[in-house]
């Protein structure tokens, strides 16, 4: 280990240093000069209980939402969050290495350490003081539900639910599917249209107009998944978040700090099982002499791939906390396929035991193949990209 790396791992864990935590501080080392003593303690002390609350829920002592109560409530899950709403207040890129530390240690907490869909709230200055957003602060789960059974994240042309104006508020109908945790949340930010506009609605999951229905995903189970089906749920003309025109808006803006917390669990995640490859190279009788030819220079490239990919994303986040959305559509997309490379390749190389379906880098890989569609469908978003850059290329070229 490298003098500059074990400094770096030092000053995250407050000397704490030892070889159940030093692991994924050497993945980070690269970028340790961006962050200061404060925000370093910070992310030693989100690891600490991180590792807590893994081995909890493994041990099937704890549920996933109890482990984000914690981490709010020892200023983890609210680092980011503005002082004045009760967060720590820490820059935005702090959270993307809080993500990479919760993918390293369980994928499944991948929204246990952040505000998640409750961002949405942030953008509408009239929301600011309101209780609800201090309640997600302090730990309420807040999903959100913009897909349709019709089509895709798209929300410029979802038009199956509608919302209608009454004396009071509004009234939402229509259906939303494949909503992550659908049982878990408190409230749902929903969009729906209202004439040409799209709109975006606060609705508690006590609503009397909403039902939930599960349903059985072939990967992230650690959160419950399913659709909600809105039949003249009422909501109040306060309960809309900004004006009735400002739902694409809301979405874009708020995908575009989302999608890189995605990136950079996944990458976490991945760098584990890398982790975990090494363990098992180096665990065979040989001593993984017969492996580690082969083995030497795949673990080279994914691992040179996943650091360069969590310093691309470090870089783009650390002077501003509003990305522009073409860069993080990149990011996710580019970021789920470094990391599905990685441990695709450390399951052919561990053979058969990888194929355990409990086995950790096969939990992993389902988890991460789900990736490929949940917050943006990765075709779609390389799509996006490409052709904002034609795009550009041809207005130049006028």
């Amino acid at each position: 280990m490298g003098d500059r790396t074990a400094d770096f791992m030092e000053r995250a864990t407050n000397g704490q240093v030892t070889a159940a935590t030093s692991s994924p501080w050497r993945w980070l080392s690269q970028v340790r000069w961006i962050f200061d003593t404060s925000e370093l303690g910070l992310l030693g002390r989100a690891d600490a209980i991180l590792q807590v609350e893994s081995t909890n829920l493994r041990e099937g002592s704890r549920t996933l939402l109890e482990a984000k109560h914690r981490l709010h409530q020892e200023g983890i899950g609210n680092a980011t969050a503005p002082r004045d709403v009760g967060g720590g207040g820490y820059r935005w890129v702090v959270q993307l290495l809080i993500q990479f530390l919760v993918g390293y240690r369980d994928l499944n907490m991948r929204d246990a350490a952040h505000l998640g869909h409750a961002e949405l709230l942030l953008l509408d200055d009239n929301w600011i003081t309101r209780e609800e957003l201090h309640q997600a602060v302090a730990g309420e789960l807040i999903g959100v539900a913009a897909t349709e059974p019709s089509g895709g994240s798209n929300l410029a042309t979802a038009s199956t639910t509608i919302a209608v104006p009454t004396p009071s508020g509004w009234e939402l109908t229509g259906e939303k599917k494949w909503i992550s945790r659908i049982e878990e949340a408190g409230a749902f930010v929903i969009f729906a249209r209202v004439h040409d506009d799209i709109a975006a609605f606060y609705v508690r999951s006590t609503n009397d107009g909403l039902a939930r229905a599960s349903l059985v995903p072939s990967g992230l189970t650690g959160w419950s998944w399913g659709c909600l089906v809105l039949n003249s749920a009422r909501v109040r003309t306060s309960d809309m978040i900004g004006d009735v025109a400002a739902g694409v808006s809301l979405f874009r803006r708020h995908f575009a700090r989302y999608r890189p917390l995605v990136a950079a669990t996944c990458l976490g995640a991945a760098a584990a099982s890398i982790d975990q490859w090494v363990d098992f190279v180096l665990s065979r009788s040989d001593g993984g002499r017969v492996l580690m030819g082969g083995a030497l220079e795949k673990i080279g490239q994914c691992r040179s791939r996943i650091i360069l990919a969590i310093s691309g994303l470090v870089a783009g986040a650390v002077q501003t906390a509003d990305p522009d959305p073409i860069w993080a559509k990149m990011a996710k997309a580019h970021s789920v396929e470094v990391a599905l490379e990685t441990v695709r390749s450390a399951a052919r190389s561990m053979g058969a035991q990888s194929y355990e379906a409990e086995h950790p880098v096969r939990r992993t890989l389902r988890n991460l193949e789900a990736f490929e569609y949940a917050d943006g469908a990765i075709d779609p978003l390389f799509r996006s990209s490409g052709y904002a850059y034609v795009r550009q290329t041809a207005d130049e070229r006028v």
